[in-house]
Parts: structure tokens; C-alpha cells; sequence
């Protein structure tokens, strides 16, 4: 127990004589606190007996502070002002580590949730704020971004970025499917089943068409029975056994390790463009979304040592 319980026993007596002395008015001191004035006026009487001073008299009707009020109310105000500092301050280097994350959708539910519980565990004290948005090209200054993912050369104006995953996409569907459906010889039989197809509005990806013209099977129109308004739509139909999801490696590769997707096919398209992590260039990076920055990428070539071994291929 702190010394100065012994002189007050609580901590409440003094911010009822604060608020008495600075107001000069056990009234308005009430009114401030929320109390009735008889139980300010009980207050200071309780404190006075407590400490053993006169704290305040009457002057003609006004309430004054005595020389020993005076005093305490000086040392009491400046220590009140110091500590409001001291946890204010604190409550802003608390607030500015949380970390303003911004990826996809997809990004988010197929490669970022399956790993977050282990960064969690290793930095604990860094809060993060996930935001799954339908666009690549965000204002990170504007929209307080702190940490965002972009598919390009890493060459942005006002933006750092460091390589997080080449972009290497490839046909994906469940075991029961291809079971279902039979073996898939090469890339021209992917036209004799359902083709899975997405068309997000703020973000251009390789279409079914795109891709199979990379592998010389040139298309004049891919029959589109199910679009999908986001990627990760098309994925999570895939492994549901409705049809065939294009799958961009690094996010599917969870569900390749865990046999719910496999790929019928060897044939893998590599776009020559890669994923970027990116931060805003205009201002230092919070200690937080350093931490979490280094640890996506060393999640992320973990998971490159083993994806060849994820793909299996019928």
C-alpha cells in the first residue's frame, strides 16, 4: 500500500477537493462530479479530518482556500496534469501501433487466415486492422493504409514495396470433381467442362480465355454458366465440386496441401508480373506493420519451398 493511503484514504476525496478548489464552490463542484453538494460538502469535511488541515473558509460569503489548501490544491493539480500526460501519451503510442492492413478478399481468406493465429502468437502487442478490399490501387495515404498488396513490376510512385510471390496461376478443382468428370489429358479438354469464371469491377486478373490461349488454345468465347464477382467466389466453388477455378498459386496452396483442391494439370501460366507488399513512401512505417511486413514474407517463402510438393497432378 502506497504511503499517501495512510493520509487519504481515498483516492476520490481528492478529486472532489479539486474539483471544489478550482470552481471555489461546492455547488458547482457537485454539478461537475455528478453529486449532490451535501456529499461534496461531506467529502472535504472527511478529508480535512483525514490529513488534519483546515482546507477551505468561508470570506464574506465566498468560499476560499486556506494557505494549506492552497498548497495541496497546487501540488494536487500539477500532479493530476502530470499523469493525465503521462497516460494520454500512452494512449496514443498505443493507438498508433495498430496496423492498417488492406488485401484482397481472397488473399485474406485463402492464404492469411490459416497463418494469422501464429503471428499473433509471436506479437502479441501488435494490433491489426484487416480490411478486405476490391481494388489494387489505393490511395495508401488517403485511406490510411498501412500495409497493402499490389500485382505489378514493384515500380509505384510514393509507394516502397518489397517482392512477396510471383504471379503463377493454374486450373484447380476438387478430388470428387475430377473423379466425377474423368482425367483432363491436356488444356483443350478444359472446354468440354464448367469453367468457373470471376470478373472483379475495380481489379483486372487473367480470365479462363487469357489462359488458354497461353497454352495455345485459342478460344472465340468461353461459356460463362457461373461468374463470380470476386476470385476467391470461383476458388470456394471449386471446392465444392462445381467446376474448374483458375488459382493463383499462393493462395490456393493451402487447399492443395489439404487435398480439397488438386490440379489436373501440370500446365502452369507465369504472367512475368509478381505480388508487392506495399507501404505508403510519405511517411515512416509504425514499428507493427514492419513486423508484420517481414513475417507475410517469411511465411510466404516457407510456403515456396513446398508448393511443388502441394500440386498434384493427375
Amino acid at each position: 500500500m502506497h504511503r499517501l493511503r495512510s493520509l487519504i484514504p481515498s483516492a476520490n476525496y481528492l478529486f472532489c477537493f479539486e474539483a471544489a478548489a478550482r470552481r471555489r464552490s461546492f455547488t458547482a463542484a457537485a454539478q461537475e462530479l455528478n453529486v449532490s453538494q451535501p456529499a461534496v460538502s461531506k467529502t472535504i469535511r472527511l478529508l480535512e479530518e483525514a490529513i488534519g488541515l483546515k482546507l477551505f473558509r468561508r470570506d464574506h460569503g465566498r468560499l476560499e482556500l486556506t494557505a494549506e489548501g492552497l498548497q495541496i490544491y497546487k501540488e494536487t493539480q500539477e500532479a493530476f496534469d502530470h499523469l493525465h500526460l503521462v497516460i494520454s501519451s500512452l494512449q496514443k503510442k498505443h493507438s498508433s501501433d495498430v496496423v492498417r492492413v488492406s488485401f484482397s478478399s481472397s488473399f485474406v481468406q485463402l492464404w492469411l487466415l490459416p497463418r494469422l493465429k501464429e503471428f499473433k502468437a509471436k506479437h502479441p502487442d501488435v494490433s491489426l486492422r484487416i480490411e478486405e478490399s476490391s481494388r489494387d490501387d489505393q490511395d495508401l495515404i488517403e485511406e490510411d493504409i498501412d500495409l497493402s498488396a499490389r500485382l505489378g513490376n514493384g515500380k509505384w510512385p510514393g509507394i516502397h514495396s518489397w517482392h512477396f510471390a510471383l504471379e503463377e496461376v493454374l486450373p484447380v478443382c476438387s478430388p470428387d470433381y475430377l473423379k466425377d468428370h474423368g482425367p483432363i489429358d491436356g488444356p483443350v479438354d478444359l472446354l468440354q467442362h464448367t469453367l468457373l469464371n470471376f470478373e472483379e469491377r475495380h481489379r483486372t486478373r487473367l480470365t479462363w480465355r487469357e489462359w488458354l490461349e497461353q497454352h495455345s488454345v485459342p478460344v472465340a468465347q468461353i461459356k460463362q454458366d457461373l461468374v463470380f464477382t470476386d476470385a476467391l467466389g470461383s476458388v470456394e466453388a471449386a471446392v465444392r465440386g462445381q467446376g474448374i477455378a483458375l488459382g493463383w498459386r499462393h493462395l490456393v496452396n493451402e487447399h492443395l496441401k489439404a487435398k480439397k483442391l488438386v490440379a489436373p494439370l501440370e500446365d502452369i501460366y507465369q504472367s512475368g508480373q509478381s505480388i508487392y507488399l506495399t507501404m505508403p513512401a510519405q511517411r515512416p512505417p509504425k514499428p507493427g506493420a514492419g513486423l508484420f511486413r517481414d513475417w507475410l514474407i517469411e511465411q510466404q517463402a516457407k510456403t515456396a519451398v513446398d508448393q511443388d510438393m502441394a500440386i498434384q497432378s493427375i
